[in-house]
């Protein structure tokens, strides 16, 4: 155990001296992940897909003062847990450590980062990605095929520009830059509605991130008595 005050200075200490050696809390990272692998295994997704999960989960994270979340996807396996909540460990040395010095204060004043980890290999986890694309794929399509041209116009653009000084290139052609950049911009916003809506609707979503949460301590008040209510809603239809 190394939960005391001055633990975080020591093991940064330890890390100088012993040449190869990084010391991690168990819960700053999935278990896969915790000793680096050289073979470890990574998103098993498409892009595509990958972006779409991790839209519909971040628009249903729950908005808690001085907590900030992020979504990430790993494959770890069919028996792995679907959803795991991790912390960064940089993160939590850097504010244990701003406790006793003065000049690392503005970490203190930082929110606490959290990661959930979605396990892509989990049958759960498939089910809410093939149930996302078959209920927005028909309104994503044109928005996509939008991006694509937009996108291949913003290259094109700027591999135009990539050699020429900033002088040297006309307004007209940066506003021709920032208007294609501007219009991206707008596709992608109405991309994240269409699927923030999706995520509106879907009850699988917030009960797997509630169930991450629980686990550790971080689901209470209203968010609890809400996940009791979705659970037995849930069993109920069942």
């Amino acid at each position: 155990m190394m939960d005391g005050q001055l633990d975080s200075h020591l093991v940064g200490l330890l890390e100088q001296k012993w040449e190869n050696t990084h010391f991690v809390r168990v819960d700053a990272d999935v278990i896969e992940r915790l000793i680096e692998k050289a073979d470890a295994a990574g998103n098993t997704l498409s892009d595509a897909d990958s972006d779409k999960l991790t839209q519909v989960f971040m628009a249903r994270m729950p908005k808690i003062e001085k907590r900030d979340f992020r979504v990430e996807i790993s494959a770890m396996g069919e028996q792995a847990a679907p959803i795991v909540l991790t912390q960064s460990e940089y993160m939590r040395r850097m504010k244990e450590m701003a406790q006793l010095q003065g000049g690392m204060s503005f970490y203190g004043d930082m929110p606490d980062m959290y990661s959930m980890v979605l396990n892509a290999d989990h049958p759960l986890v498939k089910n809410v990605l093939t149930d996302v694309n078959t209920n927005v794929d028909e309104a994503l399509k044109p928005i996509e095929n939008e991006l694509r041209g937009l996108n291949a116009r913003r290259m094109a653009i700027e591999q135009s520009q990539k050699d020429m000084k900033a002088e040297d290139i006309s307004q007209e052609e940066k506003d021709d830059l920032n208007s294609c950049r501007e219009a991206i911009l707008a596709e992608e916003g109405k991309k994240a509605e269409v699927l923030k809506t999706y995520a509106e609707r879907n009850t699988l979503v917030p009960q797997l991130i509630d169930l991450a949460l629980l686990q550790n301590g971080l689901l209470k008040g209203e968010a609890l008595n809400n996940f009791i209510k979705r659970s037995i809603e849930i069993c109920g239809k069942n």
